[in-house]
C-alpha cells in the first residue's frame, strides 16, 4: 500500500523555520502541577496574540510531575482556534519504546507539528521515589520517528498512516567542550533531525562560541535551523537556583550581580527584560532569526513584551504601552546599549 502523509502543520512550521527573513518565536510555558489549566491556557493565548508562532510543552522537566502535555494540548484545542503550532518534548526517562511510539501517535492525533527528542533529566533530579527507564536516547528517538514517518513501527509492523511531524533535538551552547557537543549535533542531523533548540543562553560569549562552532562544522542556519534559547532571570536567587539544579544552564556572575542593587519586584522585572533584550540584540546581529523563550513563574506579560521585540522590533522601555521604541528588525539590528530611557513622544531614526 502506498501511504500519503497528511502534510499540514509540519509544512507550515517547516516553511517558517527555513524562511531567510522570517522571525520565528516559540515559548515554553510551565505546565500546571495539577489538573486545572485555565491560567496557563490564558497565558498561551496572550502570547499568541503578541506574535508567538509556537508553544513548547515540556515533559516533566527536571523530573518533577506536571500535567501531561498531550492533555494540555487537548484543552488548548478545545478552548479556541489553534493559531499556534506546538512543539512537544518527548523524553526517554519515563517510557519504554512501546510507550514512546504511543506518545508520538497521540501527538499526531492532536495536530502537534513537531516533537523535541531529548534523552531527559535523571529521576534523581526530582523528588519522586521513581526509577528511570532510559531504554533509548535522543538518537534512538530520532530513529523511531524516522520509521514512523515512513509508516512503520520499530517492530517493522505497518501503521495505518505515517505520522507527519518535524523532529527537533537539543543543543547545549554552554557545554564545556563545544566541539564534542557540535559533533553530537552532527550525528543527530545525520539521524534525521529537522532543527535544534538550545538551552537558555545567558552570555554573549556562550552564544559567540556556539556560532563559531556551528560555522566550523559547516552547520549554517539555512541548512539546519538552530533556535537559540532565552530565559529571563528574575533575581539573583533565581539565577543561582538555575545554576545549581538545571542541567546545561550557566548564568554568569555578572548577570546575577546586576540584581544586587535592585529591590522592588517591578525593578527586577525591568532588569530581567533589559538583560534578555540585550542578548536578543546580540543574537540578531549575528543573523539569528529563531528564538526559543522560556517563561519563568507564569510571567506571561513580561514574555509577551520580549516576544514583541524579537518578532516585530517593539521595545518597551517602560512597563506600559505608551512608551516604546521601534527598531529596524529586517536583518541587522542597530540598538542602544542596554535599553536607554526614551522620553514619550521622542522619536529615534534607525
Amino acid at each position: 500500500m502506498n501511504y500519503k502523509p497528511e502534510a499540514h502543520f509540519r509544512s507550515r512550521l517547516l516553511e517558517k523555520l527555513y524562511a531567510p527573513q522570517y522571525r520565528f518565536v516559540t515559548v515554553e510555558v510551565g505546565l500546571p502541577q495539577g489538573h486545572k489549566s485555565q491560567a496557563v491556557r490564558e497565558g498561551c493565548f496572550l502570547l499568541g496574540q503578541k506574535g508567538c508562532d509556537a508553544m513548547n510543552l515540556a515533559d516533566n522537566p527536571n523530573a518533577r510531575v506536571k500535567m501531561h502535555p498531550l492533555a494540555f494540548q487537548s484543552r488548548l484545542l478545545q478552548a479556541g482556534p489553534a493559531f499556534m503550532d506546538t512543539i512537544y518534548h518527548v523524553t526517554c526517562r519515563d517510557k519504554n519504546m512501546i510507550a514512546l511510539q504511543t506518545e508520538v501517535l497521540g501527538a499526531a492525533a492532536l495536530n502537534i507539528a513537531a516533537i523535541l527528542a531529548v534523552t531527559g533529566d535523571a529521576v534523581k533530579k526530582g523528588p519522586e521515589p521513581a526509577k528511570s527507564v532510559f531504554e533509548g536516547n535522543s538518537l534512538r528517538l530520532l530513529e523511531m520517528v524516522r520509521k514512523m514517518r515512513t509508516g512503520k513501527l520499530m517492530s517493522g509492523e505497518d501503521l495505518e498512516q505515517p505520522v507527519d511531524m518535524l523532529v527537533g533535538v537539543a543543543y547545549n551552547p554552554n557545554a564545556e567542550n563545544i566541539d564534542n557537543e557540535t559533533e553530537r549535533l552532527l550525528r543527530k542531523i545525520e539521524a534525521g533531525a529537522d532543527f535544534a533548540e538550545t538551552q537558555p543562553v545567558h552570555s554573549k560569549d556562550a552564544f559567540d562560541r556556539c556560532v563559531e562552532a556551528l560555522a566550523r562544522y559547516n552547520i549554517p542556519q539555512e541548512r539546519f535551523p538552530v533556535i537559540f534559547g532565552l530565559m529571563p532571570i528574575m533575581s539573583r536567587k533565581n539565577g543561582e537556583f538555575l545554576n545549581a539544579h538545571f542541567s546545561g544552564i550557566k548564568v554568569p556572575e555578572g548577570a546575577l550581580a546586576e540584581f544586587d542593587a535592585v529591590k522592588t519586584r517591578e525593578d527586577k522585572e525591568k532588569l530581567a527584560y533589559e538583560q534578555t533584550l540585550e542578548l536578543a540584540m546580540h543574537f540578531s546581529k549575528d543573523g539569528t532569526n529563531n528564538y526559543y523563550i522560556i517563561c519563568p513563574f507564569q510571567r506571561y506579560e513580561l514574555i509577551g513584551k520580549i516576544v514583541e521585540y524579537v518578532k516585530f522590533g517593539y521595545s518597551h522601555v517602560q512597563f506600559n504601552d505608551s512608551a516604546y521604541l521601534k527598531q529596524d528588525m529586517s536583518r541587522q539590528v542597530e540598538t542602544p546599549d542596554r535599553i536607554k530611557a526614551v522620553v514619550p513622544g521622542n522619536k529615534r531614526d534607525h
